[in-house]
């Protein structure tokens, strides 16, 4: 058995597709049937199930899925832990983040990584907080830049990036429109537009509601930050949202909201059992440097 029969299988079982595959291993399709077959002949089984023009993976195969990415991640730690004993930094980094951070301070962050260390790979994914979880205990990602909530796994542990509130956003045909501050209290017969329900932000101002006595109104549910935005520049509704989000979006205004503890903080999140590449240090201190040289209220 050979790593790259490895890394076509795993490649096979993510797209379900010889076809995919190949194009993206860059080999012929019939080369990988071959690789495959080779694979399956040496462990006695089929990984896949071959019906007319689609594949399933098997069961063996599911087994078989979880020990290949394990393997493939403690060589990728093996030889990392080699290339820094040499004092080279260099390699894949592999971060997970929340889509908000694309109006944060981390892509100028990530430009001057880059520039500092052009040897080192980057590859970001957007996704959810147990997505993140998930990535980190299987090693997909090397660590992950968080908000709003605390990592619910005892396997993870997490270093604060930064706090700040929350705000009420508004546009120009909203009655608040102008006001400075407002009390949260207030907003309980305002219509809102949310995050979906289930959502850390969501929770989060959930739970800051439930805390004064009052809830929320309701009226919307949208993921998009942009079409959340976009809709509230042209009606009466309203959001409450970080006021970085507003960056870059004319015709809005934020309004402070009296309530403290409506809040959220960042934070970077690491798998107690893994391996931290240095690059990855390196990255995860320069994001905190950035972090810590701008005031708690103006985190953008």
């Amino acid at each position: 058995m050979e790593l790259r029969h490895l890394h076509y299988f795993l490649k096979i079982a993510e797209t379900l597709s010889f076809t995919q595959a190949a194009a993206a291993l860059r080999v012929t399709q019939p080369t990988l049937s071959h690789q495959i077959k080779q694979l399956e002949q040496e462990i006695g089984t089929p990984l896949f199930d071959r019906v007319g023009r689609s594949i399933q993976i098997t069961e063996a195969g599911r087994i078989f899925r979880g020990h290949a990415q394990r393997a493939l991640h403690e060589l990728e730690s093996g030889l990392a832990s080699v290339n820094e004993l040499e004092g080279l930094i260099h390699g894949h980094l592999r971060i997970g983040v929340f889509r908000s951070f694309g109006n944060s301070l981390l892509p100028a962050v990530l430009a001057d990584f880059h520039r500092a260390h052009p040897g080192v790979r980057l590859s970001m994914q957007q996704m959810s907080l147990a997505d993140m979880e998930n990535a980190l205990g299987s090693g997909d990602i090397d660590f992950a830049i968080t908000t709003y909530l605390p990592a619910t796994s005892e396997k993870l542990v997490s270093e604060e990036l930064f706090t700040e509130p929350l705000v009420l956003a508004v546009g120009p045909e909203h009655e608040l429109y102008g006001r400075a501050s407002v009390r949260l209290e207030a907003l309980e017969n305002m219509p809102l537009i949310l995050r979906p329900a289930g959502t850390p932000s969501r929770q989060l101002i959930e739970n800051c509601f439930a805390a004064r006595g009052v809830a929320p109104r309701v009226v919307m549910e949208m993921s998009s930050g942009d079409a959340t935005l976009a809709t509230i520049r042209c009606s009466r509704l309203a959001t409450i949202c970080a006021g970085r989000a507003l960056a870059g979006a004319p015709g809005l205004a934020t309004i402070r909201i009296q309530a403290p503890e409506l809040r959220r903080s960042g934070a970077i999140l690491w798998h107690v059992d893994r391996h931290r590449p240095t690059a990855a240090v390196i990255l995860a201190e320069m994001a905190k440097r950035a972090y810590a040289q701008i005031r708690p209220d103006d985190c953008d």
